[in-house]
């Protein structure tokens, strides 16, 4: 019998065959391609509800949430059939495209979502069976102060926090399409008018000290779209999806070891060593500011206000992740921990001439077991990059060593640090991101400032996000520093 977990690798490798031929016009024979992918996908429907419902428990929160996904996905097959009828021997209508169209991608939005809650489930099974290299036991320690354990990690973009929350249940399916705009239109306007889901929530969400906590069908999809934006998530950074103030998790201090065994000789031990580290949910804030006719009349406000929040708590994650100073309430960031390796361009820096100290950092990486999956660095030294030199003038080849090590830029990495002499010294980051993890948690509150910008007819809206950052493994970083 195929498994649930080879099903959904087979769906992956349609998904990643498909990427390519999305977002533009395709020729004739790539548009053939796409059509028989995208049956290939839509086939697999079916056979992932059958392996779900033999693998995994009926009564889980997240059987239930795919259980009512299948369902939905079952009427809009049936609808699309209606269609596919009333046109038999002759093309669409303008108006049955249209809807024909809508309903295909509606079933590959119903389509993703159940894969991703299926493999959030498979993969949490995994963890919890056994301990990993990364995470050993995940203890989230509530009020009362018992241990029990915690909920999934998220191991890259594609699983999402809202996703993880309507896994847990917190989110119903008629809550999805939740409006941020018209959230926040009746929380500054005592408008509800078409916004009777948001209202209710509303009344759940106001805060004794004055805010609002945003509900969190709306929450999970900022954070998301934070996730989405912050460069140490895209290189690979884990999300750790906290359901208290603090999280403990248990992370291998020291590897064990093995050994060749004489007859007759005791056998030493050689087990490896676990250190205990916990995530504590500090406060990062964000601030918007909006016109009144923005939030009340404007189209498409919707998603700025979402992109706004989520761009800046993207930039602020990234600049704690890498630089956090530790010191309360700022996270420790990769520099800042100890046992990251600090490789030095020199007492007063160096400009890069060659690919040698990012080769050297691979190296460095190698030494302790580690493989890097992602570099980050300034904007500065990817021009740099881009503009070496070979003899005869032409571009230099990166060594083969660095060609599958995708690069990212941030502005968050940056150009002005002082270094021996130098005062434009930069940072290079080379690592395997997989092991640093964010804590955060599902839920932020907003203050609506509305005297401080009333002279402007503005509004401020002030977010609190609860996170936190922790390097799982020091060893698997390097940072060049001295970059000029």
């Amino acid at each position: 019998m195929t498994t649930l977990k080879s099903l959904l690798a087979e769906r992956q490798r349609i998904e990643e065959k498909i990427r390519p031929l999305t977002g533009r016009d395709l020729r004739a024979d790539e548009q053939r391609s796409y059509d028989r992918l995208a049956s290939q996908r839509s086939d697999l429907a079916g056979e992932l509800e059958v392996a779900a419902a033999a693998e995994l428990p009926s009564t889980s929160k997240p059987m239930q949430i795919v259980r009512n996904n299948f369902s939905a996905r079952q009427d809009k097959v049936a609808e699309l059939r209606v269609l596919d009828g009333a046109a038999a021997g002759r093309a669409y209508t303008s108006t049955e495209e249209a809807r024909a169209a809508e309903l295909r991608s509606e079933l590959e939005q119903i389509d993703q979502r159940v894969a991703t809650l299926l493999d959030m489930e498979v993969r949490g099974q995994e963890i919890g069976g056994a301990t990993s290299r990364l995470l050993g036991t995940v203890l989230d320690r509530g009020a009362g102060g018992a241990e029990t354990r915690a909920g999934s990690v998220l191991p890259d973009l594609e699983h999402r926090m809202t996703d993880w929350a309507q896994a847990r249940g917190d989110i119903r399916p008629d809550e999805r399409n939740m409006s941020f705009r018209k959230w926040v239109k009746g929380a500054v306007t005592g408008d509800w008018h078409d916004a009777e889901m948001e209202r209710r929530a509303m009344s759940e969400g106001v805060l004794a000290g004055g805010g609002f906590a945003v509900p969190t069908p709306l929450s999970t999809r900022i954070i998301d779209r934070a996730r989405n934006a912050a460069r140490v998530l895209q290189a690979g950074a884990q999300t750790v999806p906290m359901t208290s103030q603090t999280l403990k998790i248990a992370r291998v201090a020291g590897d064990q070891t093995a050994a060749w065994h004489t007859e007759n000789a005791p056998i030493g031990a050689s087990d490896m060593t676990l250190e205990s580290v916990t995530l504590t949910a500090r406060t990062l804030t964000s601030l918007v500011v909006a016109s009144r006719e923005l939030i009340e009349d404007a189209e498409g406000v919707e998603t700025a206000l979402e992109e706004a929040f989520a761009a800046q708590l993207a930039l602020s994650l990234d600049l704690a992740a890498l630089y956090g100073s530790g010191t309360a309430p700022e996270p420790r960031g990769v520099k800042n921990t100890t046992g990251v390796t600090l490789q030095s361009q020199g007492a007063n820096g160096a400009t890069l001439t060659n690919y040698d100290p990012l080769v050297d950092a691979m190296a460095t990486l190698w030494d302790f077991n580690e493989q890097a999956n992602g570099i980050i660095h300034a904007p500065r030294t990817a021009r740099t990059l881009a503009k070496l030199k070979d003899t005869t003038n032409q571009p230099l080849v990166a060594p083969e060593v660095l060609q599958g090590v995708p690069r990212y830029t941030t502005n968050q990495v940056p150009t002005n640090l002082t270094q021996g002499a130098a005062t434009t010294a930069s940072d290079i980051f080379v690592a395997d991101w997989r092991q640093l993890l964010v804590g955060v948690r599902h839920g932020f509150t907003i203050d609506v400032l509305k005297e401080r910008y009333a002279d402007n007819y503005q509004l401020g809206f002030l977010a609190h996000l609860r996170a936190d950052i922790v390097v799982a493994r020091p060893k698997a970083f390097v940072v060049v520093t001295g970059v000029i």
